[in-house]
């Protein structure tokens, strides 16, 4: 409540709903090490509700990476490390940059993807990790949540964990003005293995003990159903839509704080809190991240490690397919021929289309298509889905250790313009590829001619 307080803006409410949650996450169940958020094996952990970012915050500032209590002070402001919403490659221990509801879910099946490739190509004992996301009403209202969700379910992405947090309150009021979906439904017709935990946001033990059942790989993405009350314990806003964007006043966050009987002074952190929860989370931490040293040696020692994770960079000059000058040759053709004659250089390429793999020229010869029963195949069939595919691929670059390539026709782009964004925003390791850009599509009509892109 302070943050926003501090910057007069800001969503305290969700944050203030799945605070148990997240404290769970991070001090009981994510493997990961605070002291090195960028562990190539560690948990992800992805806000796709990214307006409740001063949460996040909180947990990276409690569990001991290096964001410090002025950087929570600094709450939405200019320059600081603590933006409004969460942003890649600025806040230690943000994996992605959300906001834009859906990306994030989104985002998260593309690290879903390249943490399963990765385990296939390296192994167990180097890559085996859980990618977990918290998604909210409006995350899954967003389209792209559709096809991200169909795609997970289709691939039997079980190191997939989505926590949708069912507080039914929108900007505008009560969700049931504008949607009625039965999401639990939904997402088990994808092929999601759902468990609906009723009123458990309280209940710490109820939370650990649903995210360990999820951790257990059964072939399906998990979505865990949680009904949570925005803005509680707020004795004026909890279950309101007041409580989603607009910052408590002074005298809401005193009166929640007497009910908390925490005192009313801003940014209490008690020093010895601070200093046990960062015991745990530290050596938790250190131990995993020993074990894993240990039993991925011999992994990491492979020049396809160094390839994929930017140790070595290959020489393509020597491969790479020549013409004659003055030679005709279609662009996507010439793709299509430097993918498959630099493969083998690139251990982390992976390459797909929404649906025009051949038109686009982006099958590449030796890959097998990835699929629920050929885990290790890096020839992605995204489906007619460019908005799932983008998001999915901007996940995957964010992972790290793959190479995403993905293509469609350039008219195309307008479906999956909010990835190619954030891609830019988050200097994603992505190559999108469009092809058919030009008035040249003549036979197709006016809707593939992409005069105006």
């Amino acid at each position: 409540m302070d943050g926003p307080l501090a910057a007069n803006s800001g969503h305290q409410g969700t944050a203030m709903a799945l605070a148990p949650l997240a404290h769970v996450l991070y001090s009981r169940v994510m493997r990961y090490n605070p002291a090195d958020p960028s562990w190539v094996d560690r948990d992800r952990f992805i806000l796709s509700a990214g307006h409740a970012s001063i949460l996040q915050y909180a947990m990276l500032h409690l569990s001991g990476t290096s964001l410090s209590a002025d950087d929570l002070r600094a709450f939405r402001q200019w320059g600081s490390a603590t933006p409004g919403h969460p942003e890649a490659g600025h806040t230690p221990g943000v994996e992605v940059t959300t906001g834009p509801l859906g990306q994030g879910f989104a985002n998260a099946v593309g690290m879903a993807i390249s943490e399963r490739l990765l385990r296939q190509q390296f192994g167990a004992d180097a890559i085996d990790h859980h990618t977990w996301v918290i998604a909210g009403d409006g995350c899954l209202m967003e389209g792209v949540s559709h096809e991200a969700a169909s795609l997970a379910g289709h691939l039997g992405l079980d190191r997939l964990v989505c926590v949708f947090d069912d507080n039914r309150i929108t900007i505008d009021g009560d969700t049931d003005l504008a949607v009625s979906d039965d999401v639990a439904a939904r997402f088990r017709a994808y092929g999601w293995d759902v468990a609906e935990l009723g009123e458990a946001g309280e209940d710490l033990d109820a939370l650990e003990t649903a995210l360990e059942a999820a951790r257990t790989p059964n072939g399906k993405p998990r979505l865990l159903v949680l009904r949570t009350h925005i803005g509680f314990p707020s004795p004026d806003h909890t279950d309101s839509h007041a409580a989603h964007g607009l910052a408590f006043s002074a005298e809401d966050v005193s009166r929640t704080k007497a009910v908390m009987r925490v005192p009313d002074e801003p940014f209490y952190l008690p020093t010895d809190l601070i200093e046990s929860y960062r015991e745990v989370t530290a050596s938790a931490g250190a131990h995993a991240h020993a074990a894993w040293e240990l039993a991925s040696h011999d992994a990491r020692q492979r020049s396809d490690w160094d390839g994929c994770f930017g140790v070595t960079t290959p020489n393509l000059a020597d491969v790479l397919p020549t013409w004659d000058l003055g030679s005709e040759v279609a662009t996507r053709k010439a793709l299509q021929a430097a993918l498959d004659a630099t493969a083998g250089l690139l251990p982390g390429l992976v390459s797909g289309s929404a649906d025009l793999t051949g038109n686009t020229g982006t099958k590449v010869a030796s890959f097998s298509g990835q699929s629920a029963k050929n885990l290790d195949g890096r020839q992605m069939y995204y489906g007619i889905r460019e908005h799932g595919m983008g998001s999915a691929m901007v996940g995957m670059a964010l992972h790290g250790g793959v190479l995403p390539i993905g293509g469609t026709f350039f008219v195309f782009v307008d479906y999956m313009r909010p990835p190619v964004r954030l891609a830019a925003l988050s200097s994603a390791r992505v190559v999108f590829v469009f092809t058919h850009d030009s008035v040249a599509v003549g036979e197709d009509g006016p809707t593939h001619q992409p005069v105006e892109q």
